[in-house]
């Protein structure tokens, strides 16, 4: 029989004869019950879970005895303990009323659908870190959720450190699942301190974990995006100088409208209503000036309720510009056709951050197919996001007007994480250290 490949996970195997499933382990077989049962597949994931944290799977822990129901003759001083079967009921259906894991997270995500949405009704970010808290809980789907314990979660955190995730992923998915927990105990679906016995998980250092590390976002040189804006949409290369000048957020840029700038002043006031903290009540506004109202001002002149920057434009000038390259005349078929009612996806009224991001992914490509094409020596540029745009705003204001400033212009309430997007000024200590050492 030919070894499993390194790093491959052991498979679940039908072994037909008997009907059972089984996966191999160390040269060890483990049965899991009916081949196709959804039991079998939870026993295999929660034993590939065990095995990818600890490289070893235990023995199957020995059930709890059977619970003694007993009754006393009344009446009787020193009678003997007998069995009652209508005890043995009330305990039977007192244990079976106790929630598995998965009836716990099934409550959780009905929570997370109505609670987590913003004003104008869609699912903020929250409801998909719940849905992947559980789908890392299903190898303890059919678990008693009072004995979902701190083990269990560093299986679970060891497991996916050992798939691959990075660290940075390991940690937060961590934390979600530690929320599942915190909300089920407000609910008294688990017992007391249940989220505290969760926390002293800890999570995974740098330097001591094989989880792999995530690159640290950089800011985007302005070369580079002087380079990436020709190849992309007239749309969305605007977006990307509105939001490389004014330091605002990819979502906020991709839901700006006319209705959310007050020009009453020279610098323009750019107020989100829907905004990254718009739920602790705080007010977020972005100041607007000489050079990115140059930007803005054609798309000023629509309706004030109206998105700015629209896929739909986008993709009508991009129709038109190819009709114009266009070599050979339409035939007359062409000239009748309609579009479908059911064809392709049809674009939205606004972009989001991921569409944001795909626009500019698209360009880079298309940039260096041209560098390649022109110079087969020439280096590739490397692909950026918007994110690095708000980095590299945050960094020139600092290095111009100080961490304060910085903080203020991205709208942040600590300056400790201005610091994670303005990199140090090290021109500046260098010069320091010229002076002094």
């Amino acid at each position: 029989m030919p070894r499993r490949p390194t790093g491959s996970l052991p498979a679940l195997q039908h072994h037909k004869s008997s009907g059972r499933a089984r996966v191999t382990i160390n040269g060890r077989d483990h049965w899991l019950g009916k081949w196709g049962s959804p039991e079998a597949r939870l026993a295999y994931d929660r034993i590939i879970a065990e095995y990818l944290a600890t490289r070893r799977v235990r023995d199957p822990e020995t059930p709890p005895a059977e619970p003694t129901v007993v009754t006393i003759e009344p009446g009787v001083p020193g009678a003997e303990v007998t069995a009652g079967a209508e005890g043995a009921a009330d305990i039977e259906e007192q244990v079976s009323s106790e929630p598995t894991v998965a009836e716990v997270v099934l409550r959780y995500l009905e929570y997370c659908d109505t609670y987590y949405r913003t004003p104008t009704g869609e699912r903020t970010s929250t409801y998909g870190n719940a849905l992947q808290a559980a789908r890392a809980l299903r190898p303890f789907d059919d678990t008693l959720a009072a004995k979902f314990g701190p083990r269990k979660l560093g299986m679970i955190r060891d497991s996916e450190a050992a798939r691959g995730r990075p660290r940075v992923g390991c940690n937060a998915l961590i934390k979600h699942i530690r929320r599942v927990f915190q909300w089920a105990e407000a609910q008294e679906l688990v017992p007391r301190n249940t989220y505290n016995s969760l926390k002293t998980v800890e999570p995974l250092r740098l330097g001591r974990t094989v989880a792999p590390e995530l690159p640290e976002v950089k800011p985007v040189e302005d070369a580079v995006v002087e380079a990436t804006l020709p190849y992309l949409p007239d749309i969305v290369a605007d977006m990307v100088r509105v939001q490389r000048l004014t330091g605002a957020r990819p979502g906020e840029v991709c839901k700006l409208r006319p209705a959310d700038i007050d020009r009453t002043n020279t610098v323009w006031a750019w107020k989100p209503p829907h905004h990254k903290t718009s739920w602790r009540e705080k007010d977020r506004v972005i100041s607007i000036g000489p050079r990115a109202q140059q930007v803005l001002m054609k798309y000023l002149l629509r309706d004030a309720a109206a998105y700015c920057f629209s896929p739909i434009e986008a993709e009508r000038r991009r129709s038109q510009l190819r009709r114009l390259a266009r070599k050979s005349p339409l035939t007359p078929s062409q000239r009748k056709r309609k579009p479908k009612r059911n064809g392709r996806r049809r674009p939205r009224d606004c972009y989001d951050a991921a569409s944001y991001r795909h626009a500019i992914t698209r360009a880079v490509v298309e940039l260096n197919s041209e560098r390649l094409r022109q110079d087969p020596t020439a280096a590739k540029v490397e692909d950026w996001s918007p994110n690095q745009l708000r980095h590299a705003a945050a960094t020139e204001i600092r290095r111009k007007f100080g961490l304060e400033a910085a903080q203020v212009v991205l709208g942040h309430s600590s300056a400790d994480i201005t610091q994670v997007y303005a990199e140090r000024n090290q021109k500046l200590a260098a010069e320091v250290i010229k002076q002094i050492g």
